[in-house]
């Protein structure tokens, strides 16, 4: 089975229906999806806002390259890897991974691993708002130089 491959780092909304839509197979029986929203509060303060931030380039290529390995790696059917980018505000979501395999073991290992590894590697930035000031979050993490 060739899977189902969507990608794609932008400023538009995320419609997590439709992207789901796309990766749901007649052989795969397990499709798990994971929305990332924004929240408040955060560390105690009250968020208004999150901004992203993206080297778009990078990001497209790394969200594209993950999302194979995932599909590789746990023989999916189909997987998702979208990330938002501007300004994204309170309960909207910033960012979707799902995918879809055979079987639901599977589809759970490897939206966590897609999550985790967006995450951990990205060059994608978050700036929190908050009523008493902003922050950028996680930014000594790996993968967060820009070489």
């Amino acid at each position: 089975m060739i899977p189902v491959v969507v990608t794609a780092v932008t400023a538009d909304p995320i419609d997590v229906a439709a992207l789901v839509a796309r990766i749901r197979r007649p052989e795969c029986g397990g499709l798990v999806a994971f929305e990332g929203s924004t929240r408040s509060p955060s560390g105690g303060k009250r968020v208004e806002r999150l901004e992203y931030e993206a080297w778009f380039e990078r990001a497209e290529e790394q969200l594209s390259g993950l999302a194979r390995e995932a599909a590789q790696t746990y023989g999916l059917g189909g997987v998702v890897a979208v990330h938002r980018t501007g300004v994204v505000p309170i309960g909207e979501p910033s960012v979707l991974v799902a995918a879809s395999s055979a079987h639901r073991a599977q589809a759970f290992e490897a939206a966590r691993w897609l999550i985790d590894t967006i995450k951990a590697q990205a060059s994608i930035w978050k700036k929190e708002i908050f009523d008493v000031g902003e922050a950028w979050a996680n930014m000594d993490g790996p993968g967060r130089d820009d070489s």
